[in-house]
């Protein structure tokens, strides 16, 4: 019995009308009920097993019979004792650690101090007006004035993939400003998109609050590295400089986009109190689609058990992540496939015809050719996964 001391229990807070618990193992987090909370608690309590069920049996007033109790703690609460964080995350298609937590520490324990109130309003009030003067007094701010060769392209590359880290440390830094742990950084493949990630699970021990602050930290830290980028322009007036620039507002809108799980859907969740956003979600949808249908329906899904506003917020979200994704996967990725069929043979042929001539391809075909392949290969690939996961489920 002494392995279910291993079992963590504190509130968690949602925006349900019951209480709900956090329990946490090996570095695992779950969302539990009363119930299961009563039983893991007996079980900790009780020196055997059959003692404990019995005295769950007793206080729920017969409600369930041993058979049932039996095997929910065999089926549910044992298994948690065995799982631990080496099990991958199922955002993700692909996912390597990069760095490790230790190699990591001592930055976002040198860093954490940013997180303090007055830091964070200072630093997010002068970034917001440097980069507002940016965009209303730039000329042509679209359009770059020099060419950029191979050697700017690879510059502005790792450019993007500094920043990317930068972004993460944010993240493991705002941990250590609430005294928890975090994980370490890694690379991941998210639908077709390549993404850095960060460790921060201990973050379901805060309140909502605080987790957004954690979600919003990697914006945050990036918004340091803007400050400092938009006043060397106004300072050199660098056509690099300024793409550096443009390419991070385009990083905070893509970070910051609810639909998929980067910080933007992390944030909506936690502000609205719901964990599993979209399962939650699509259980919405599946509900309220039965109901219109009149078909039959097991149970009360999650998001009727909330206030009505939260409700409603969640209901308009439901439906515009679900058009978000068709438009996605039935517009955006059959229009780059029809794309590419009716462009990449001709810049293939140019290709061959400049080699053929012993002439140096112009860098621009080559970056067209090279990004145009990349692309179809990780849309082929996540096609791929899902296919296979779906044949799994089966």
């Amino acid at each position: 019995m002494e392995d279910y001391r291993k079992i963590e229990i504190q509130k968690l807070e949602t925006s349900l009308k019951k209480n709900c618990y956090l329990i946490s193992c090996n570095g695992i987090y779950y969302e539990a009920s009363d119930a299961i909370v009563g039983l893991i608690k007996a079980l900790q309590f009780y020196d055997s097993k059959e003692e404990a069920i019995s005295f769950y049996i007793k206080e729920k007033q017969g409600k369930y019979t041993k058979e049932q109790i039996t095997q929910l703690v065999d089926n549910y609460i044992s298994r948690i004792l065995s799982k631990t964080t080496t099990l991958n995350n199922k955002t993700f298609l692909y996912q390597k650690e990069l760095l490790s937590a230790l190699a990591i520490d001592r930055f976002s324990n040198a860093c954490s101090f940013i997180f303090q109130s007055p830091f964070m309003w200072v630093i997010t009030i002068i970034t917001l007006l440097l980069d507002i003067y940016f965009f209303f007094s730039t000329n042509n701010i679209f359009q770059l004035n020099e060419q950029i060769g191979i050697y700017g392209t690879i510059g502005l590359l790792i450019f993007i993939v500094v920043s990317s880290f930068f972004h993460e440390l944010g993240h493991a830094s705002a941990c250590k400003y609430y005294k928890l742990k975090h994980g370490g950084i890694g690379f991941g493949l998210y639908l077709n998109f390549p993404v850095l990630y960060t460790n921060v699970t201990e973050i379901w021990k805060l309140d909502r609050k605080r987790r957004c602050i954690v979600n919003i930290a990697g914006v945050y830290f990036q918004c340091t590295f803007l400050s400092v980028l938009l006043i060397i322009y106004f300072i050199i007036n660098s056509e690099i400089v300024k793409y550096m620039i443009l390419i991070m507002n385009l990083n905070f809108l893509i970070t910051l986009n609810p639909f998929f799980k980067f910080d933007g859907y992390w944030i909506i969740s936690d502000m609205l109190g719901i964990p599993n956003l979209n399962d939650r979600s699509k259980e919405l949808i599946v509900y309220l689609g039965r109901r219109f249908l009149r078909l039959p329906i097991c149970g009360v899904p999650y998001l009727m058990q909330i206030n009505k506003m939260v409700r409603c917020s969640l209901l308009i979200y439901a439906v515009l992540v679900n058009l978000f994704m068709a438009f996605y996967f039935f517009y955006v990725i059959p229009k780059f496939f029809y794309s590419f069929i009716y462009s990449f043979p001709e810049q293939l042929k140019q290709l061959i015809m400049y080699l053929s001539n012993r002439i140096t391809p112009p860098f621009a075909l080559l970056h067209n050719i090279g990004t145009q392949f990349l692309s179809l290969s990780l849309i082929i690939y996540v096609l791929f996964m899902l296919f296979r996961s779906f044949r799994w489920k089966k």
